[in-house]
């Protein structure tokens, strides 16, 4: 295997990691900043944190099939995806009870966002050597 495809394929694996990482610290996040512990039930309280996780979740869970087979225009719009989450992680940091889950988040966010970043970077300039060889009218 050649170097360049070598690199691809660990980039693959990191972003699909970072993506992973990034589902679980949603969820983490619920049971953190979520409902209090002791106000219901411990099986609500599973429950509803769940939830919570699922509906922060679900636009992520959208792309799903961008972070198992990643494409140019699939991880481009995961990005733009992923800046939502990062200014969530943020305005998370600062609530009640927030702290962890919004460290959390905007660490995997942002983890995410680079590798993204990262497996456009090749295309991107292969882009740009296509458009300066071709004569321009």
């Amino acid at each position: 295997m050649t170097n360049e495809k070598s690199q691809t394929v660990n980039l693959n694996r990191r972003l699909r990691t970072s993506y992973w990482l990034m589902l679980l610290s949603i969820y983490t996040g619920a049971f953190l900043y979520g409902p209090a512990f002791g106000s219901m039930p411990v099986g609500e309280w599973i429950a509803s944190c769940l939830v919570v996780g699922f509906f922060v979740s679900l636009p992520l869970l959208l792309v799903i099939l961008v972070a198992l087979r990643p494409t140019p225009g699939g991880v481009s719009w995961m990005s733009f995806l992923l800046l939502g989450y990062l200014i969530y992680g943020i305005v998370l940091i600062f609530s009640p009870r927030g702290l962890l889950g919004g460290l959390l988040l905007t660490g995997t966010t942002l983890a995410t966002f680079i590798y993204a970043v990262a497996w456009l970077r090749p295309l991107k300039k292969a882009a740009k050597a296509r458009a300066k060889s071709e004569p321009s009218d």
